[in-house]
């Protein structure tokens, strides 16, 4: 009987490869691999949400149809909530927008499903009552039955701040806090606009102080600017809110009144005038001292009425006040 055949030589012990090398190997590098990949997502997810942070920036997608709403960690930042708490959706979303602001969300996500992109600037109310502003962008992508919008918010509060500053600076004298010549005859060009449409009374005070240039001399630029400032806040104080006191310059201002005939703009200039008289002023140096204006009125009248026979006629009117001795008002002589 012959013996059989010996297959030790094609065998090879468990773990051996056809090289003498092990399985393990290439194992324990796939396992490296993986293992560096995924400290190189950490890490570039540790980045984005830096940049995030940095930029006030946030990702998030939203399904329309399910009411489902993904937020990155930045946007409850943004809006003061805990992602511990609170459960992001399209209508706790819209229960933070400002009441004003919601119309406008609304139709940017219906003009998104026609158009495909989403672009809208508005204001949320946090939980602790801070109204930020923010700004979103998105573009929207069907999937099946579902409409989604995927896009980022930012907050663009500082910047909004920013505006406003600017806006005000535009409009506003730096001392007073009164609006400046520039926003005046923007607003009586609207105001004329609206006296020839719908013949609704406006008038124009115009007034500056007396002998102000004797102030500055006897008691220095400091208690000029002081009178200066106190009859800016006076005109916040008294006047109605669509009232537009202005500072035209040095220490001359003007008051436009809308819906004021002459008789009500007189009885205004003549309060004033009383409320300045009656203010008591100190100089640094300690000295006691007051002050008083002259006011010119005219009002608009007549469908041919420009802006430069209305602010011609107040200024003579003051200048008139001022030639019989100031301390005065003088209105149009016409329409007494």
């Amino acid at each position: 009987m012959k013996a059989s055949h010996n297959n030790s030589k094609h065998e090879r012990p468990i773990g051996e490869t056809h090289d003498g090398g092990s399985p393990a190997a290439p194992c324990e590098q796939v396992r490296r691999e993986l293992e560096e990949a995924r400290a190189e997502v950490a890490h570039l997810k540790r980045t984005l949400h830096r940049i995030e942070q940095v930029a006030r920036l946030g990702y998030w997608r939203a399904s329309l149809k399910a009411n489902e709403l993904f937020w990155s960690e930045v946007i409850y930042d943004i809006f003061g909530v805990d992602p511990k708490t609170f459960m992001p959706s399209i209508h706790a979303f819209k229960a933070m927008v400002h009441p004003e602001d919601l119309e406008s969300i609304e139709a940017s996500m219906a003009r998104a499903q026609e158009h495909g992109h989403h672009d809208v600037v508005h204001r949320i109310i946090r939980p602790d009552g801070e109204i930020r502003w923010v700004h979103e962008l998105a573009d929207y992508v069907p999937e099946g039955d579902d409409r989604i919008l995927i896009g980022t918010v930012r907050d663009i509060t500082e910047q909004k701040k920013l505006e406003l500053r600017l806006r005000q600076l535009s409009r506003t004298d730096e001392l007073t806090g009164l609006f400046n010549r520039r926003y005046f005859m923007q607003r009586l060009v609207q105001e004329l606009a609206r006296y020839r449409r719908y013949d609704r009374p406006t008038a124009v005070v115009l007034f500056d102080f007396d002998h102000f240039k004797r102030i500055n001399d006897t008691h220095g630029h400091p208690a000029g600017d002081q009178v200066l400032v106190s009859v800016g806040n006076l005109l916040r104080e008294k006047l109605r809110t669509n009232d537009i006191p202005a500072r035209l310059g040095g220490e001359e201002f003007a008051l436009l009144l809308p819906e004021t005939d002459l008789e009500e703009a007189v009885g205004v200039a003549e309060k004033v005038r009383q409320l300045v008289l009656a203010q008591a002023f100190t100089s640094e140096e300690g000295h006691c001292f007051g002050a008083s204006i002259t006011c010119g009125v005219s009002a608009f009248h007549g469908t041919e009425e420009t802006l430069e026979a209305i602010l011609h006629r107040a200024d003579q009117n003051l200048y008139e006040g001022k030639r019989a001795g100031r301390n005065r008002v003088v209105a149009d002589e016409r329409d007494r």
